[in-house]
């Protein structure tokens, strides 16, 4: 048996006493892909999962057994918001470094939180922290291809090119202990064999290493670069939940880990991607929203208050006017009516999610994990500076990124182009739907409002509802509790010089709207019901 053999299995062996028989543990290995030369072993984790800080007091006393350093001790009992911790080890040539992962989450917003602690015995532990970021970008504006060392680039580029990836995954990013990045993630949450990835055969290619059985069939999870001077290698990542027996030797966790993460792969192809719709087909750019949204922040708090939410708000008492902090309040009630279809503690998916006024509010009050989207990039750098999980993106181009209790679209599917097709989609993806959407019974279907909204009856939305296979519970039209909302928006629109509206084509087209519809509300309000839904 050799070191690196008995160094892993002594390690499991550890590992298995105290978390074999947690209720919930992930198992890992790792392949690194070097020039000419390839290792397939030496590098394990076992993660356990839960949902307080009870659920990892055996991780604990792992960190006792394997004596770790008192601050890797004191850093696992002081994470708050747990959802995974794992255990490293990693056996190269200069020695053996044990590695501890806690990764968590805000209790205020729901974002990530990820950090872990390396040491080697002897020596002080070295924290280290990772950020997650949807594609194509961070919220500065850094891109995968920007960072990896030159020598990778070519087949990074290929393997960013894979659509999935852009659809419905994401790219981590570790900073060493003085901030500097070090390390390019990406992640393929259904674990595709590594022959399958077109970029993988490039990496083999630039590396001088043969694909071969060594690693061409391993279900890859995770795909990492080095960042900045460091040497060309890239290390392929493969994971799976643990059942049966504890391995007790490196070689049989990676046949297991192998074995259900093929099994998990087949499920996700059958049972998900191949019951997709066709592919939505991108329209001409100026018909795109992408800019419509990308005016001055100071300018639409001006318009819309502190909390920048951008939909009607409800009013106790519609026939009354209505100032700004009558306006303000009746926008958070808006929100907090559909807190009775939103599953408190559940994940939401947030299609439209503009600022994140109604994003932070349910993360807030109901504890909610929840993601946004928003085809806005000024939008997605607000609300991901105040610590919300925002994504940058078309919905409609795009895929919600795992599994999710309930959909929102509050007052977002009118800016949808083919809404029956995205409504497809999120009943594949979540078990609830609720929705405000702005209906359009007095004339055909439309564009609207700039050309930004593309418009359809009451009745088209309950028969595409019906189409997309969603049971409706609730459709009910809340408009006339909603009218206060249009003399306040066009009080606040005058006050913003009339020349703005020339670099703000969004501004002009609120500017126009609430002066033609001022003329007659209550017609326009007959005509333009505001339906809620909740359906199942």
């Amino acid at each position: 048996m050799s070191q690196r053999e008995e160094s892993t299995q002594r390690f499991l062996a550890e590992v298995g006493t105290e978390l074999a028989a947690c209720p919930e543990i992930l198992l890992e290995f790792s392949i690194r892909l070097r020039p000419q030369h390839i290792d397939t072993s030496g590098r394990l984790t076992c993660w356990l999962c839960g949902n307080t800080s009870a659920d990892f007091e055996s991780m604990n006393r792992l960190l006792t057994r394997l004596a770790a350093p008192l601050q890797v001790q004191r850093a696992q009992l002081s994470a708050k918001d747990p959802l995974r911790q794992g255990i490293s080890i990693s056996v190269e040539p200069e020695g053996i470094e044990l590695r501890l992962y806690l990764h968590g989450r805000q209790p205020d917003t729901g974002a990530d939180t990820y950090e872990a602690w390396r040491w080697r015995t002897g020596s002080d532990p070295l924290r280290t922290q990772y950020s997650f970021h949807y594609f194509p970008e961070t919220a500065t504006g850094l891109r995968p291809l920007d960072l990896c060392v030159a020598a990778l680039r070519p087949p990074l580029t290929t393997l960013l090119a894979e659509e999935r990836l852009q659809q419905c995954s994401g790219f981590w990013l570790r900073e060493d202990p003085n901030g500097q990045l070090e390390k390019l993630d990406l992640a393929f949450p259904w674990s595709p064999p590594a022959e399958s990835l077109l970029g993988l055969h490039r990496v083999a290619a630039s590396l001088a290493i043969p694909m071969d059985e060594r690693w061409r069939h391993v279900p890859v999870r995770h795909v990492s670069f080095p960042i900045g001077d460091a040497r060309p290698s890239v290390t392929l990542y493969a994971s799976a939940p643990h059942s049966g027996a504890w391995p007790k030797t490196e070689s049989a966790l990676q046949e297991r880990v192998c074995s259900s993460a093929r099994v998990s792969n087949r499920a996700i192809e059958q049972q998900l991607f191949g019951r997709l719709p066709d592919p939505a087909t991108t329209p001409p750019q100026e018909q795109r929203n992408d800019h419509f949204y990308d005016g001055e922040i100071a300018t639409w708090r001006q318009i819309l208050g502190p909390e920048l939410h951008y939909h009607f708000g409800i009013f106790d008492d519609p026939a009354q006017p209505a100032d700004s902090s009558q306006m303000d309040e009746a926008l958070r009630r808006a929100v907090i009516e559909l807190y009775p279809f939103l599953p408190a503690g559940q994940r939401i998916y947030d299609v439209g999610c503009g600022w994140g006024g109604p994003l932070a509010m349910w993360s807030r009050d109901l504890g909610c994990p929840s993601l946004g989207i928003t085809n806005s990039r000024t939008q997605f750098r607000y609300a991901t500076a105040r610590g919300l999980p925002v994504r940058w993106g078309d919905a409609e181009q795009t895929l919600p990124p795992g599994r999710f209790a309930c959909a929102v679209l509050l007052e977002s599917l009118s800016h949808i182009r083919n809404k029956e097709r995205l409504l497809r989609v999120l009943r594949l993806f979540s078990d609830r739907l609720v929705m405000r959407v702005n209906c359009q019974d007095a004339a055909p279907p439309g564009s609207a409002f700039g050309g930004s909204m593309q418009m359809i009856s009451s009745t088209q939305l309950r028969q595409i509802l019906d189409a997309s296979g969603w049971r409706v519970r609730h459709f009910v039209d809340r408009r006339l509790a909603t009218l206060p909302s249009i003399a306040v928006w066009r009080r606040q629109v005058e006050q913003i010089p009339i020349e703005r509206d020339l670099q703000d084509p969004h501004l002009a087209a609120l500017r126009t709207w609430t002066a033609r519809v001022l003329r007659f509300p209550m017609e326009w309000a007959r005509n333009n019901p505001l339906i809620e839904v909740m359906a199942d």
